[in-house]
């Protein structure tokens, strides 16, 4: 049965919501908040497109394989627009064969992608592609600023049926729709418009990722090959995080991140000292050398980063019918680990599914929605604030003039804690440059293709590891780098 939908939120998530809605005959309008017109080409929206609402559109991204194919299996045609625009498939094979030149692939193999594009260009297709079905009606300059409802004598809950906005031209009015999806972002205004209905606010939960970060975007000189075929690349120096992000058009990102109460490290904000900081560590160097590539932006900064969990369902029953949070509105985590948009297009995805299946029960489908979320969407946020909190130790210890690595304690016996930290850290880059099943484990669980706990369960992987630990010593030095107090004396000097 056909309904009326109304997506609160035009970026990424709430397009492609709506395109996955519209697709199973639904009517989609959606409404962004952004009076912003589409520019021309997308260069001209890297270069101006102003979105106040999605300040990360100038940051550094990465869109993973799982989210790589649920656009090839979903919408092919987008993908193929995707890459006319400058986006690349950077592919498991070509990574393997920069180290293991004898290696043997598997079918599965093929599912190891990384889309490299930049954020903008991302948006700027997907928007452009959603306007040409003819399937989505978007508003711009549209803002939503409550929900109307009234209460459901069956259930009891407050039944959403439109929302109020606030229009281009400044009028206030009323739309109505069978189902709200908030696809707002982080910040999103749900939880305070369900309260004004008289339903319960959502209950959050949210912790510091313990980082600041800054990007600034660079591009190849023509002619020149990328210093290196790996998708994923980044290290953690305990104080400074840096990753190197490929993008479309012969363009990457660099990004950058240290803890939000560093002073120190706050230097890396400004342009000049950003470029300092490259300079100093090998893996980069060879990226922003004048003879590779070239700066097309200044540094740009994000702070406030924090992992979130906000609840819609409680002991088994929604806060309210008619209406459904999803994407950063829902569930958002550190973004570094650039997993952000393949989360929103699970559940993109999930809710077309489940409307499929209830078609007529809106507490049925928010119940679905929400079991993929705590299979397949919660597991990947609570490893990230394991990984954060672990993070945020090292930092402080560091800071403090201790050893965080130590494994050794006073009386002499090992922390076998700290030890197995050492082991991952020192002993999973080497051991996955040196045997493809592992390089294999470890880039299905980073592109989500598998979860978290299929690598660290996996005995030969541990194996691996340990052999590769042992041998650190003789491990290639270009991730290591200058210590903090190294780092801020050149910051300083500057």
């Amino acid at each position: 049965m056909s309904k009326q939908v109304i997506v609160v939120g035009g970026s990424i998530t709430g397009l492609v919501t709506a395109l996955a809605l519209a697709r199973d005959g639904h009517q989609v309008t959606v409404l962004e908040q952004d009076p912003a017109p589409m520019p021309q080409t997308p260069d001209e929206a890297f270069q101006g497109w102003q979105r106040r609402g999605a300040p990360q559109v100038l940051q550094s991204h990465a869109f993973l394989a799982r989210m790589h194919n649920l656009i090839r299996d979903h919408e092919p045609e987008l993908l193929k627009q995707l890459l006319e625009a400058g986006a690349e498939e950077l592919t498991f094979r070509d990574q393997a064969l920069q180290y293991l030149s004898d290696s043997e692939f598997e079918k599965g193999d093929g599912d190891i992608i990384l889309l490299a594009c930049r954020r903008v260009t991302f948006e700027w297709v997907l928007r452009r592609y959603v306007l040409a079905t003819g399937l989505v009606e978007v508003r711009d300059g549209d803002e939503v600023t409550g929900l109307v409802a009234e209460r459901d004598p069956a259930t009891g809950l407050q039944r959403v049926h439109g929302v109020r906005l606030r229009t281009r031209d400044g009028s206030t009015v009323e739309m109505s729709g069978d189902l709200i999806i908030d696809a707002s972002g982080r910040r999103s205004k749900l939880s305070e418009w369900l309260v004004e209905i008289g339903a319960a606010a959502m209950r959050e939960e949210s912790t510091s990722c313990g980082i600041f970060y800054a990007s600034r975007f660079y591009r190849l000189l023509e002619g020149v090959k990328r210093p290196s075929e790996d998708g994923i690349i980044g290290a953690d120096l305990g104080y400074l995080k840096y990753g190197i992000f490929p993008g479309d058009a012969r363009t990457f990102s660099i990004t950058l991140a240290a803890a939000p109460d560093d002073d120190g490290m706050r230097a890396i904000m400004k342009t000049a000292n950003f470029e300092r900081v490259t300079q100093a560590l090998p893996l980069l160097r060879q990226w922003v050398d004048p003879a590779v590539s070239e700066p097309i932006t200044e540094t740009n900064g994000m702070a406030s980063l924090r992992n979130t969990r906000r609840h819609f369902v409680e002991d088994g029953e929604p806060l309210a019918l008619g209406v459904i949070a999803i994407g950063d509105a829902l569930i958002h985590a550190n973004p570094l680990t650039g997993r952000g948009c393949s989360l929103a297009w699970i559940s993109a995805y999930a809710l077309a599914d489940a409307l499929q299946q209830y078609p007529d029960d809106p507490r049925a489908v928010v119940l679905e929605l929400e079991s993929v979320i705590e299979s397949d969407l919660a597991p990947w946020l609570q490893m990230q604030l394991h990984q954060d909190e672990a993070a945020i130790k090292i930092n402080k210890a560091l800071r403090r003039g201790e050893d965080p690595f130590r494994v050794e304690r006073a009386d002499g016996t090992r922390d076998q804690n700290a030890y197995m930290q050492d082991v991952f850290r020192q002993g999973l880059r080497p051991a996955m440059q040196a045997n493809l099943a592992m390089m294999r484990s470890f880039m299905r669980v980073a592109h989500m293709l598998d979860r978290p706990h299929e690598l660290l369960g996996d005995p030969k992987v541990i194996q691996q590891v340990l052999a590769a630990y042992e041998k650190r010593d003789e491990s290639d030095l270009a991730l290591r780098g200058p210590d903090r107090q190294e780092m801020l004396d050149i910051l300083s000097a500057a």
